[in-house]
């Protein structure tokens, strides 16, 4: 299937779930990344969810990294929605302040810059993805610029309230693969 009829198809999917469904799934897919070792990573970056678009609650994986991985160094994105270049901004649970931008995607307003080097690991949007690792976002190439600029090791995890789906047959020579994908019932390893 191609990414223009995954793009509508996913987004569709997303909208027909109910609040109870919503949540229920969210609760599930934290429940599974609670099963990965954290122990390992220091710095990890991760998305803000547009809410209107029922994206991944990342907010509940921000509290459990606060209470039960303390460790962990938090980024979270700041874009230049010329340039398409993201920025990772250290976050800090008490003092920073979000703010959405014109795609409602939450941002922070200031804070200090995280060496793109000190990454281990970036949660990625999506829309869908493949058994082979291949992602759909919206389509802009935000997070592909971006995983290019980290380190060749960086782990690369999607977040997906919906199973794999066979394939993307128009994946291109810059589209970034991911290295794992958690879904409410269980984690992909590509």
């Amino acid at each position: 299937m191609k990414k223009k009829e995954i793009r509508r198809l996913a987004t569709e999917q997303r909208a027909a779930l109910n609040r109870a469904a919503y949540w229920e799934l969210n609760d599930d897919l934290l429940a599974e990344l609670k099963m990965f070792n954290w122990k390992s990573f220091s710095c990890i970056n991760i998305f803000l969810p547009i809410t209107e678009k029922k994206e991944v609650d990342t907010y509940q994986i921000l509290s459990y990294f606060k209470e039960e991985q303390p460790h962990l160094k938090i980024t979270v994105n700041r874009s230049d929605l010329k340039s398409k270049a993201l920025t990772p901004i250290f976050f800090d649970y008490e003092n920073t302040v979000l703010v959405k931008n014109k795609h409602q995607i939450p941002e922070p307003l200031y804070g200090k810059e995280c060496d793109l080097q000190e990454i281990d690991a970036v949660f990625c949007p999506l829309l869908s993805f493949d058994i082979n690792g291949n992602r759909v976002g919206y389509g802009a190439g935000f997070y592909d610029l971006f995983l290019a600029r980290c380190k060749p090791d960086v782990i690369k995890i999607g977040l997906s309230l919906f199973p794999a789906l066979e394939s993307i047959s128009d994946i291109n020579p810059f589209d970034v693969k991911l290295t794992h994908c958690l879904t409410p019932q269980k984690t992909y390893t590509f």
